[in-house]
C-alpha cells in the first residue's frame, strides 16, 4: 500500500514538471525568445565553422566550441531572466504557489524548458561535423566529448540564470545581473580578479565553470568536471527551490 502511494506521489510529480515544462516551452516559442537564442547560436557558429573548418579545411569542430562559451554571456540571460522574475511582475507567482503542486516541480519545469531550447541549439549544431564527415575522417569521440560538455557547461550557467532570476521581479535586472556574475566567472577563469576583493573574488574562482571546459575540449570525458557541473546545477536549483518556498511560506 505504502508503495502504491509512493508510485502515485511520484507519478503526479513527474506529471506536474511536464505540465510546467509544457507551459513555459509554449511561452518560449510565442514570444522571440527561443527563435533569437537558437538563432544566434546556430548563426555564430555557422559563422566559426566556416572561418575554422571551410576555409582552413579543418577536420576537428573543437575550434567553435572554444569561442562560443563567451556568448553564453549574452544568450542565457536572455533564455533565463523570465522565468521567475516574469511570475512575480505579473503576480501570476500567486497561482502557482497556492496550487496543489510542489515548488520543486515548478523549479524543475522551468529549468527543463531551458534545457530544451538550448538542446535544440546544440542538436542543430550537430550538422558541422556531420558534413566534414563527407569529406574528412572526423573524430566522433572528441566531438561527442565537446558537445557533452558544452551541454554541462550550458547547463550549469542556466541553472545560475533561473537563480538570479527568483531573486527579483523585474527582468532586465535579473538579466543585468546574470552577465555580471557570467562575465565575472570567465574573467576569473583567466586568473583576472574582477572584483578586488579577496573573498568574492576566492568565491567567484570556485564557480568558475568555464575552466572545467578544457578537457572536454580536447576530448576527454573528466569525471570531475561533469560532478562539478552537474553540481553547480543542482545547488542553484535547490537555491531557487528555497528561495521560492520561502516566499511561498511568508504569504
Amino acid at each position: 500500500m505504502k508503495q502504491t502511494n509512493n508510485e502515485t506521489k511520484s507519478t503526479k510529480t513527474c506529471s506536474s514538471v511536464e505540465a510546467i515544462m509544457k507551459k513555459e516551452l509554449r511561452l518560449y516559442f510565442s514570444t522571440p525568445t527561443a527563435y533569437v537564442f537558437i538563432a544566434s547560436f546556430v548563426c555564430v557558429s555557422a559563422i566559426l565553422f566556416t572561418i575554422f573548418n571551410l576555409i582552413y579545411s579543418n577536420s576537428s569542430v573543437s575550434l567553435i566550441f572554444s569561442f562560443l562559451p563567451y556568448l553564453f554571456v549574452i544568450m542565457i540571460p536572455i533564455l533565463t531572466m523570465r522565468l521567475m522574475a516574469e511570475e512575480r511582475a505579473l503576480k501570476t507567482d500567486q497561482l502557482l504557489l497556492t496550487a496543489p503542486i510542489s515548488v520543486a516541480s515548478i523549479v524543475c519545469g522551468k529549468l527543463l524548458a531551458a534545457l530544451y531550447v538550448f538542446g535544440i541549439s546544440i542538436i542543430i549544431m550537430l550538422m558541422y561535423p556531420v558534413i566534414l564527415s563527407f569529406y574528412s575522417t572526423v573524430a566522433w569521440g572528441i566531438v561527442l566529448t565537446n558537445y557533452i560538455g558544452f551541454f554541462l557547461m550550458g547547463s550549469a550557467f542556466i541553472a545560475i540564470g533561473i537563480f538570479i532570476s527568483s531573486l527579483t521581479e523585474n527582468q532586465l535586472v535579473s538579466a543585468i545581473v546574470t552577465i555580471a556574475i557570467l562575465l565575472a566567472s570567465f574573467l576569473v577563469s583567466y586568473g583576472i580578479k574582477p572584483s578586488g576583493i579577496a573573498v568574492l573574488d576566492a568565491v567567484l574562482s570556485a564557480f568558475s565553470v568555464p575552466k572545467h571546459f578544457d578537457n572536454f575540449f580536447i576530448g576527454i570525458i573528466d569525471f570531475v568536471s561533469v560532478i562539478y557541473y552537474l553540481s553547480v546545477t543542482a545547488i542553484f536549483t535547490l537555491l531557487t527551490i528555497y528561495r521560492t518556498e520561502k516566499r511561498r511560506i511568508s504569504r
